[in-house]
């Protein structure tokens, strides 16, 4: 049986693996990557923090949505979303109905040591609160959580697989088909 699907994205907060696991992902399926951030940073001409600055976090959202949507109706590509495109509910149906949609999970701990070692997380990752970066993962992570949930069809915790098991598994997914069958996309427009 045919999926009625073309097209992987991963979805998860900050720094869970999904730039890393998608170009991997991407490689051994023979398709596209792309990464939401630095597509919109090339769209957007500036990093995202100065854009949000500049904007504010709902001119990025629309953003966001708007390549969400252009990105739903191309074919064989792997997505790594930015962490919040879940807050939008038409892209929580969007990545649902239009993608392989999985969650890459990892503890506090994890995101904030790896948000920690990245030297892109001041220019690509701005606070999205006041609080310390250890109070605002616990905060959002627990927000967003039951958001990832809804939207995804399967969920990998990055935090001890390595990258290469964790792709194993996504292919094994896609392949099967079992949760992506129950959500195709409509006849047209994704």
């Amino acid at each position: 049986m045919a999926l009625p699907i073309s097209n992987i994205a991963l979805i998860g907060f900050r720094a869970t693996g999904k730039t890393t696991i998608g170009r991997a992902l991407a490689t051994r399926l023979g398709w596209a990557f792309v990464d939401m951030d630095e597509q919109l940073t090339a769209t957007l001409g500036t990093d995202i923090q100065t854009w949000v600055r500049q904007h504010g976090w709902d001119a990025f959202r629309d953003a966001e949505t708007l390549l969400l949507d252009e990105l739903a109706n191309g074919e064989r590509q792997v997505v790594a979303t930015g962490g919040g495109v879940i807050l939008q509910p038409v892209n929580r149906e969007r990545l649902r109905r239009c993608f392989l949609v999985v969650w890459l999970q990892a503890s506090a701990a994890t995101i904030e040591a790896r948000l920690a070692q990245d030297p892109k997380t001041t220019s690509q990752r701005p606070p999205l609160t006041d609080l310390s970066w250890q109070d605002e993962i616990t905060q959002l992570l627990a927000e967003r959580t039951p958001l990832y949930a809804a939207t995804a069809h399967m969920a990998l915790d990055t935090d001890r697989r390595g990258t290469a098991l964790l792709v194993a598994a996504i292919l094994a997914e896609y392949h099967s088909g079992n949760d992506v069958a129950n959500d195709p996309a409509p006849p047209g427009r994704c």
